[in-house]
């Protein structure tokens, strides 16, 4: 095996460099997952899906949110094997934890804030976060 390819492996698959996706169960989840995935093999860093859920959701909301955002990651990742990548559900404010998880990440990937909404969780993060942020745009 050449030492690049040795060295690139090991990056991926050591946890020190990662892509933090933030999804959400709002329509948006899929294409942040596939935006987070090209940003992974363009930075040959692994993937920390992060899933923020309110405190108030009930266990069938929660399960529902799991499955939906768990299915986007799985789709993205196809045909990309070789990323290494985890799963982390989360319960609390979406800003102040995706920034938080931002952290020693190459990059944070997140949705577009909507313009209807008072969330305004990408704002927030492109100004606190200590990497790179990706914003996605809403389709």
């Amino acid at each position: 095996m050449a030492t690049s390819q040795a060295a690139r492996l090991r990056t991926v698959t050591t946890g020190e460099a990662e892509v933090v996706a933030g999804l959400v169960n709002d329509g948006s989840a899929l294409v942040v997952a596939q935006a987070a995935v090209t940003e992974a093999v363009r930075l040959r860093a692994g993937i920390r899906f992060v899933q923020v859920l309110s405190p108030e959701l009930d266990a069938d909301a929660r399960e529902s949110a799991d499955a939906v955002t768990f299915q986007a990651a799985l789709t993205a990742l196809r045909g990309h094997s070789r990323i290494r990548c985890t799963f982390e559900v989360v319960t609390g404010d979406p800003a102040l934890v995706l920034a938080s998880r931002s952290h020693g990440s190459r990059a944070l990937v997140l949705g577009e804030d909507r313009r209807e909404s008072e969330a305004v969780v990408a704002a927030y993060c492109q100004q606190h976060a200590r990497c790179p942020v990706v914003t996605v745009p809403r389709s």
